[in-house]
C-alpha cells in the first residue's frame, strides 16, 4: 500500500503531508498526558517491519501487505500506535526505498492516521456493543471479546486506508484508480489482516489471563503462608 515518488502532484503531496504531521503533533500533545510504553512500542514497530517484508504487488505502483495499525492501537493505544506507525514507515521510505520519501506525508496519512483511528474506532465500538450484549465492563484488560472486536477493526482499518488511497491518487493525478481495483484485493488482505491481528490479540488476552492467575494464586499462597507463621507463633 506504500505510495512511491513521482506519482502524486507537488500541492497533494504537500496537503498530505501537512494532515500528517498535524495528526502525529497531536498525537504527541495526547502522549503527554499519560505514560507512554516505549519499550512496548519498540516491539510493536519491529513486528510491523516485518509484517511489511510481505509485499505483494497489485496494481499500477501500488502493493498490499498487512498493515498492523489496529494492532498497534490495541497494544499501545492510537496516539502511540500512530506515532510508532509513522515511525516504521519513515523508517522504511529512507532505510529501503519502500514508499517514496517525498510521498511519505501520504503514506503517514494512509496506514498511520485514517488506517489506525478508523481501526481503533471501529474496535472500540465493537468492544462496546459485545461488552454490553454480555452486561460486562468494555475495559476489561482480559476480556475475550477483544478478539472478535480487534479483527473487526483490522478490516476496517485497511479497507478505510485503501480508499484513502484511491481518493489521494485519483486527486493527486495518480494511476487513474477506481473502486474497484481497491475494494475486491484490499477486501481479501483485511480479511487476513483480520486474521493475524485476532491471533495475536488472543495469545495476549491468554498471556495476561494467566498471568493474572499466577498472581492470584501467588497472593493466596503468601497469605497462607502469613497465617500460618501467625498461628505458629501463638502456639510457642
Amino acid at each position: 500500500m506504500h505510495m512511491p515518488d513521482g506519482v502524486l502532484d507537488p500541492v497533494t503531496l504537500s496537503v498530505a503531508g501537512a494532515a500528517s504531521a498535524g495528526a502525529i503533533a497531536w498525537s504527541v500533545r495526547e502522549l503527554r498526558r499519560g505514560d507512554a510504553r516505549w519499550g512496548l512500542a519498540v516491539g510493536g514497530a519491529g513486528i510491523v517491519l516485518l509484517a511489511h517484508l510481505a509485499d505483494m504487488p497489485l496494481y499500477g505502483p501500488y502493493t498490499a501487505h498487512l498493515i498492523g495499525g489496529t494492532l498497534l492501537a490495541v497494544a499501545l493505544g492510537p496516539w502511540l500506535a500512530m506515532l510508532t506507525m509513522a515511525a516504521v514507515l519513515a523508517l522504511e521510505a529512507v532505510g529501503w526505498g519502500e514508499g517514496g520519501v517525498s510521498a511519505l506525508g501520504v503514506n503517514v496519512l494512509v496506514m498511520g492516521v485514517v488506517g489506525v483511528l478508523a481501526g481503533y474506532g471501529v474496535y472500540r465500538g465493537a468492544l462496546a456493543v459485545l461488552a454490553g450484549w454480555r452486561g460486562a465492563d468494555a475495559g476489561a484488560p482480559t476480556s475475550w471479546w477483544r478478539v472478535p472486536a480487534s479483527a473487526l477493526g483490522a478490516w476496517a482499518s485497511v479497507m478505510a486506508s485503501a480508499l484513502t488511497l484511491t481518493v489521494v491518487s485519483i486527486v493527486g493525478g495518480g494511476a487513474g484508480l477506481v473502486l474497484g481495483e481497491v475494494v475486491a484485493p484490499h477486501a481479501a488482505w483485511g480479511a487476513m489482516e483480520a486474521a493475524v491481528t485476532s491471533a495475536l490479540v488472543a495469545i495476549g488476552v491468554a498471556w495476561s489471563r494467566a498471568a493474572h492467575v499466577r498472581a492470584a494464586r501467588a497472593e493466596a499462597l503468601t497469605e497462607a503462608e502469613s497465617a500460618l507463621d501467625g498461628t505458629a507463633a501463638q502456639v510457642w
